[in-house]
Formats: C-alpha cells, structure tokens, sequence
C-alpha cells in the first residue's frame, strides 16, 4: 500500500508539472497572439494610409507612376506577412488542440491507474482479512490444546499423587500437599496492541490471562519458576508489515530456541516451542534478536505461556 501511495504521489506530481508547463505554453501563445493582434492593427493601419496614398496618386498619375509601382510591390509585401499570420494562428491553434488531447489521454490514463490501484488495495485488504481469520483460529486451536495438554498433565499427576498416597499412608497428606501444589505452575500471556518500532530488549506480555503459581511478572515480561521441575514454554509473535521478526526464549540469559516470522508478505507468524528443566529461581522469558515490531489485537495474537509438566 505504501509503494502505491508512492507511486499515486510520483503521478500527481507529474501532471502538476505537465499543467505549469501547459500553462506557461498557453501564456507564452496568448502573448503571442496579442503581439499578433498589435502588429495585424498596425498593418490595417498601414494598410489605410497605403490606400490613402494610392488615392491620392491616382490624382497625380501621371508624375507619380514608378511610386505607384513600389506601392504595389508593398502591398504585395503585406500580404505576404498577413499570409504568414494567418499560417502562425493555424499553428497555434494545432499546439493547443495537440495539448488538450495530450491532456485528455493523460487524464484516462490516471482513471485507469486510480482503479487498478482500488481494486489492488481491496484484494490487499480481503487477503488480509483472511490471513488475520486464519491467525485467530490457528491461535483458538493451539490454546485449546495446551488447555487439553495441561488438563491431561494434571490429571495424570492426580494419578501420581494417588498411587503415593496408596504406597505410602503415614506421608499421605504431606505427599498430597506437595504434589498438588508442584503441578499448579502455568501461565498465559499477550499483548492487546501492537507496536511498529519495538527493535531491542525484553518483549513484555502484559496482559495476563492465566498465571497460577504467581510465576510470570507482567510488568518485566520475566517468568521466575517458584519450583523447580520440567516445564514447557510457547511462544507466538505476528511480525508488523513486512518488517521482518526474530526472537528467542530464553533461560537465565541464555537463548534456547528461536521464533522466526519473515518479512515476504505481511503479518507473518514466528511460533515455537521448548521444554526445559528449570531450578527454583530460574528465569525465562522472551527477547527481541532481530526485525523491528509485532502485531496483536484485543484478542492476543502474540502470546507466551508456559507450565509445569513434573
């Protein structure tokens, strides 16, 4: 869209040139055709006086014949230039018309462009409507397997902690205790607007959606594991038109895997994730590697959760 914008700018340029030099050719031409004018008034003029002459040698004829004949050959003269800007008008005339066609067919040519350039920016727009659709349901689709996931992970834990509790009576409600609250760490996070000139530091997910456990800090973008254990960490980010995304998730400031949305077409998707073995106080989180800015919505399209596996 911008490079058409670029491209509707670069025209109206263009014609707004085309119309100063039209108009200074018209201008020039107008101050032709007064000089025109002037001289066709000076030579009625002179043409009066030649006719007052030839009148007034008629009368003396005879004294005045060759004059008479250097008359002639002045009129002659005359009519010779008056020829010549009759011709001149003509020409004048033909450059004008020559303009206003010129004019005409650029003025066609730039409806035209108008709406290819519509039609483009509406296809622009439905393609983008449908890649953001697509986003939405790949994103519904993968929560609600790691919802599955999580719900599968806590119910066989549930089973764990009841074969403990059967193997072992006199530790039961401490074993109970213990299990129950190692498998309560998980976290969803996003952002709800999007920015064009992130390029450096952490990426904040500040907008909880789930964070059981109270691990994941939402004004640092930081998630601080309260346990240690084996946990999984996602994360989805939407690159901003076209320019390009590249992060990493990261545990104690070491980069572990990376997230790649590329800049060939807009609204790219970089998505990945990782398992890792945390220790009580471990730290992962999200940091920018490359590009510049992301994408979301009020309903998050750039997202980082994680949860506790064992």
């Amino acid at each position: 869209m911008l490079t058409l914008q670029e491209k509707l700018t670069a025209a109206e340029n263009r014609i707004s040139k085309i119309h100063t030099s039209t108009d200074h050719e018209i201008s020039k031409l107008k101050e032709e055709v007064k000089l025109l004018k002037t001289e066709n008034e000076f030579l009625k003029n002179n043409s009066a006086q030649v006719r007052a002459d030839i009148c007034h040698l008629n009368e003396n004829l005879t004294d005045l014949s060759n004059t008479f004949t250097d008359v002639k050959i002045e009129v002659r003269y005359l009519s010779i230039t008056l020829f010549d800007i009759n011709t001149n008008l003509r020409e004048t005339a033909e450059i004008l018309q020559h303009h206003n066609i010129s004019m005409q067919n650029m003025n066609s040519d730039i409806a035209n462009n108008d709406r290819k350039q519509s039609a483009a920016l509406l296809e622009l727009g439905k393609q983008h409507v449908r890649f953001i659709d697509d986003i939405r349901n790949t994103t519904r689709t993968l929560n609600a397997d790691i919802e599955q996931f999580q719900t599968d992970q806590w119910r066989l834990s549930a089973s764990v902690s009841s074969l403990e509790l059967f193997r072992n009576n006199q530790t039961n409600n401490k074993c109970v205790l213990f299990l129950d609250q190692k498998q309560e760490v998980a976290f969803t996070a996003g952002v709800t607007s999007s920015s064009a000139t992130w390029n450096s530091g952490t990426l904040i997910f500040d907008v909880v959606i789930m964070n059981t456990g109270n691990g994941y800090n939402p004004s640092t973008g930081v998630f601080t594991s309260p346990i240690g254990g084996t946990f999984v960490f996602y994360v989805s980010a939407v690159e901003y038109l076209s320019k390009y995304l590249r992060i990493d998730v990261v545990l104690n400031s070491v980069s572990k895997v990376r997230a790649l949305g590329e800049g060939s077409a807009g609204f790219q998707t970089g998505t990945n994730m990782v398992v890792l073995n945390l220790q009580k106080g471990d730290s992962v989180w999200v940091k920018h590697s490359a590009g510049k800015g992301y994408h979301s919505e009020s309903v998050p399209v750039t997202t980082f959760s994680g949860f506790l596996i064992l």
